[in-house]
């Protein structure tokens, strides 16, 4: 049976916050998707306000696979899709992400 769209950001979020070694209280992911390639970067933001980076390399193969299903079925056939996302996850499991052309980045 294939995947609810529920269990795959139930996954990713779960994914997100098994990164973070520490108290957060928001953990953000930046998605790139150029031609085939998803590319993710990230940041969380400390339990005292500093913004702090996320290693993605620990993200495994799961997430990127996870983000390819929801690229893939976000958009219908023949339409142009998005090619920048920013995910947001807070620590009581409120998590949303937002598809757009130029997603901020915090650099």
């Amino acid at each position: 049976m294939p995947e609810s769209e529920q269990d795959i950001y139930a996954r990713i979020g779960q994914a997100l916050a098994d990164c973070v070694d520490e108290p957060w209280r928001e953990i953000r992911l930046y998605v790139d998707v150029i031609d085939n390639s998803i590319g993710l970067t990230g940041e969380y933001v400390q339990q005292g306000g500093a913004s702090a980076h996320l290693d993605v390399r620990q993200l495994d193969h799961s997430v990127t696979k996870a983000i390819r299903q929801i690229h893939e079925t976000s958009h219908p056939p023949g339409n142009a899709s998005w090619t920048r996302a920013v995910l947001v996850l807070k620590p009581d499991g409120r998590f949303q992400m937002t598809f757009d052309e130029g997603a901020p980045r915090l650099e």
